[in-house]
């Protein structure tokens, strides 16, 4: 996960513990052992930093009933037998459909995902996915609508997260779900026909399922976003390491030659530190561990060696790497302001502990991993939580995306052992769920079969990524016919599909007219095309 910085001490709190709970959840029982971190789910930081920073504009979006709407969903949709339903949530902005147009308009769809619940901002200005729908609603005066994804945010299937009911979780079910919606929910509230045509939108994994949806339901989807879209699942995801260091010396982005080398320095120090008592009796003070409510030595303890190492990485946000941060802004960090702070100092480990210092401030490095386990272990749903169980889940039993940093790859953040290697994945696959490494293995096989991995042989899909994005290791960046795919220099995770702002580089406000554009062309052509006044 990325990190983030909170103007003030409550929302600190707030974001620390979800970092925490991030990068110490995937602890195993022994001093040595390895803690993964699943760096996908920085969408939520991202929010909390714009809420720290734009708090005020955001709490005049009103989440009422004016937006929500609910309907019938099945519980299996591979099971014709099977007669459950449930409520599954979705909001929609009619606002922009001109009342005087008596055909049906186009539907943006926005897919929802893993993450922070939806709102309507998602629909409104269309939040960290969405915004481009939003913005081509207005100007074609289009339907615009998101739905949320099963067993995220409010839309619980069964109630609860046990494993039993997580079988229903998968992203076949949610595919099944948009294609009951679009063609039964839309159709019967808002007299969508066949032949209106529907683009849908997305963002990371939203972004997955909607290039699927378009390939897997072309005459339902006239058209899809899939941006920042890892579609190639991965047992041993050594990519996404390979492009943080690539990332760290990215000197359009504020990195160098000797940043990389600094930061692989530091991460020696601590690895050897880590080996002895006293190493890490200094490591505890010199980046103000806290200490464990039994008195334990905090990196003595259970899974505390790797969500240590784990926290100090996210010091160095790729995947959230915000341009617009600068030197003397507190709420925010990137890799420019990380590097330069590596730089100043003689010491690489004095320059990563003056960063926590930044980032934490006061607050202590908290990395209680038998405190996160139980969290993770909890079968009751959160309805505005993160859906940190259920995404694991998914990466257990269809993607995996288990990120390592091994000792011949370019990943800048090297222990000896490794602080997440493909073990500790597999051993918390195994804890939480049942579900062993074969099992893992075959489940990323049949995904890739299912859905075609990084050459998905769909039409008129388009495929951005940001060239800082660790992500984009396991996406689409090469175009194929109707399938265009290009990447948003130095851009992170999908930092177009983000309401504009002043502060937007150059590239990624080309990435947005690109986007716009290519769909406007694909949505004027064919026998449904309308003249749009602009």
């Amino acid at each position: 996960r990325g990190m983030t910085y909170s103007a003030t001490t409550t929302t600190t709190a707030v974001v620390i513990v979800a970092i925490t709970v991030a990068v110490t959840a995937f602890a195993v029982d022994s001093v040595d052992a390895l803690a993964p971190i699943q760096s996908y789910r920085v969408d939520a930081v991202t929010r909390w930093r714009r809420a720290a920073r734009d708090g005020a504009r955001l709490k005049t979006v009103d989440d009422d009933d004016a937006y929500t709407r609910w309907f019938t969903q099945r519980l299996d949709h591979f099971a014709p037998w099977d007669a459950r339903t449930w409520q599954q949530r979705y909001f929609v902005n009619a606002a922009f459909v001109d009342a005087l147009v008596t055909t049906v308009p186009e539907v943006f769809v926005c897919v929802g995902g893993e993450g922070p619940a939806l709102t309507s901002r998602a629909v409104i200005d269309g939040d960290v996915h969405c915004a481009i729908a939003v913005s081509l609603a207005k100007k074609r005066r289009a339907y615009v609508v998101a739905l949320e994804h099963r067993f995220y945010g409010a839309s619980q299937p069964t109630g609860d997260l046990s494993t039993d009911s997580l079988k229903f979780l998968s992203s076949a079910q949610a595919l099944e779900d948009l294609a009951a919606f679009t063609r039964g929910e839309l159709q019967r509230a808002f007299g969508v026909q066949d032949d209106t045509k529907i683009v849908v939108f997305g963002g990371s994994y939203p972004g997955m399922i909607a290039g699927w949806f378009r390939v897997k339901y072309p005459h339902i989807a006239y058209a899809a976003v899939a941006s920042s879209a890892p579609v190639r699942a991965e047992l041993d995801m050594r990519g996404y390491y390979d492009v943080v260091g690539d990332a760290l010396r990215e000197q359009d982005i504020g990195g160098s030659d000797a940043c990389y080398d600094s930061v692989q320095e530091a991460f020696s120090f601590i690895s050897q530190a880590l080996t002895t008592s006293n190493g890490r009796r200094e490591l505890e003070l010199k980046f103000n561990v806290c200490p464990l409510k039994n008195e334990e030595k905090p990196l003595d303890a259970f899974g505390g060696r790797d969500a240590f190492a784990m926290t100090i990485q996210t010091l160095f946000p790729a995947q959230s790497n915000d341009p617009s941060c600068t030197l003397n802004d507190d709420t925010c960090m990137n890799i420019a302001k990380a590097c330069s702070t590596m730089e100043a100092m003689d010491g690489a480990l004095d320059g990563v502990a003056l960063l926590a210092t930044m980032v934490f401030g006061d607050e202590c490095l908290d990395i209680d991993g038998a405190e996160s386990m139980r969290a993770l272990k909890s079968e009751t749903p959160d309805p505005t939580g993160e859906g940190e169980r259920q995404w694991t889940w998914q990466t257990c039993t269809e993607f995996a995306f288990f990120q390592t940093c091994e000792k011949e790859s370019k990943c800048p953040f090297k222990l000896d052992p490794p602080a997440n290697a493909l073990e500790s994945y597999e051993w918390l696959c195994r804890e939480l769920f049942d579900v062993n490494v074969d099992q893992i293995a075959e489940s990323v096989n049949r995904t890739n079969t299912r859905y075609g991995a990084d050459a998905p042989g769909g039409t008129r899909i388009i495929y951005p990524s940001g060239s800082v994005d660790p992500w984009i290791a396991n996406s689409v960046t090469r175009s194929r016919w109707l399938e265009p795919a290009f990447v948003v220099r130095g851009a992170s995770h999908h930092a177009w599909t983000h309401p504009p702002k002043s502060s937007d580089t150059p590239a990624v406000v080309d990435a947005r007219a690109t986007i716009e554009s290519t769909i406007t062309t694909w949505l004027d052509r064919g026998p449904n095309a309308r003249a749009i006044a602009r």
